[in-house]
């Protein structure tokens, strides 16, 4: 009789055991999942930044050259999608070790930046018929600084050309709140022509 009540006051301890760690542990496994993804997200926004400038950089001041850039990060956002891309920037950075000016996070500002949003990467560079649709090469979408203006020049001295991602994380399990905003930036210099 003695040991029957022990094993049932040994099960019993052991439901109350499972029933304080268990959240605990849930917990712990949720926290995991979300910083995997995080982590998962931060990687491909950190890519896309770094391909957009490889493509910034090697375009140089040709006119197109932000359409390739946003057709670059587009397909280093992959991972994600583009529903998840907050803005992209397109600016002229003093120096290797720049950062994204406050003015051009929520526009573009004259010759010094180009603010592109989720509708930028659907706009076409050529209609249909292969005429200039207005968007690119100095128009509607990149006029603030021209690609053309970027300085291309060994004896001047090339420009260095900053590509600035944005992107949101939304929490999957919504413990730890809503979400964050991913940001990453990547500087390179221009790649210059033949003088």
């Amino acid at each position: 009789m003695a040991r029957s009540r022990n094993r049932r006051n040994e099960r019993g301890a052991s439901l109350v055991e499972a029933a304080l760690i268990a959240p605990l542990f849930l917990l712990i496994i949720f926290f995991i999942l979300e910083m995997g993804l995080v982590f998962r997200n931060s990687l491909t926004t950190d890519n896309a930044s770094r391909e957009g400038a490889r493509a910034a950089s090697a375009k140089g001041n040709e006119s197109d050259a932000d359409y390739f850039v946003l057709r670059t990060v587009q397909h280093g956002l992959e991972a994600m999608g583009l529903e998840e891309v907050e803005y992209v920037v397109v600016f002229e950075a003093s120096g290797p070790n720049s950062s994204l000016p406050d003015a051009c996070k929520t526009g573009s500002v004259s010759n010094l930046c180009n603010h592109y949003t989720v509708s930028d990467f659907f706009a076409e560079l050529d209609d249909a018929a292969g005429n200039d649709t207005g968007n690119f090469r100095c128009g509607t979408r990149d006029s603030s600084w021209c690609p053309t203006t970027r300085e291309t020049s060994l004896s001047a001295g090339t420009d260095y050309i900053g590509v600035h991602v944005a992107t949101k994380h939304e929490y999957v399990t919504g413990m730890f709140g809503s979400g964050m905003t991913l940001g990453e930036t990547t500087i390179l210099k221009v790649e210059p022509d033949e003088d």
